[in-house]
């Protein structure tokens, strides 16, 4: 459970402890070597993440998925509810964006005279065709 909901509970019980005060209980008491050797392994590949500059044609959105990801996989981020679907919306639109401009460019090439099969244009000789 998140440091915030204990701590917002225990307050609701009258025993307020802050959400920094109970992280750190936690990260001291309360893993194993496991863990902790897990914990140092990120923040070492979250060092090296800052220093790594992306190349032409990355995609900024994946980048800043992939660090989401690792952020909520390694307990640093909580995401919610909201955030999660506002995400899936930019997804949604994203893809049907792509759709759009595949239409858009599968019109443009028959308009323009070619044929189009499985997504591919072909220019279509005038003299070969016949009416």
């Amino acid at each position: 459970m998140p440091d915030t909901k204990i701590s917002k509970w225990l307050e609701t019980e009258g025993q307020y402890v802050s959400r920094i005060t109970l992280g750190k209980h936690r990260r001291e008491h309360l893993t194993t070597d496991f863990e902790q050797a897990k914990a140092a392994a990120i923040k070492v590949m979250e060092k090296r993440k800052k220093t790594m500059k992306p190349t032409s044609g990355t995609d900024l959105a994946a980048l800043v998925r992939d660090y989401t990801f690792s952020a909520v996989e390694s307990g640093e981020l909580v995401p919610s509810l909201s955030e999660g679907l506002r995400a899936q919306e930019i997804l949604d639109r994203r893809q049907e964006k792509g759709a759009d401009r595949d239409l858009a460019m599968t019109l443009a090439s028959i308009l323009g005279g070619a044929t189009v099969v499985e997504g591919i244009a072909t220019p279509v000789e005038p003299e070969l065709l016949t009416e």
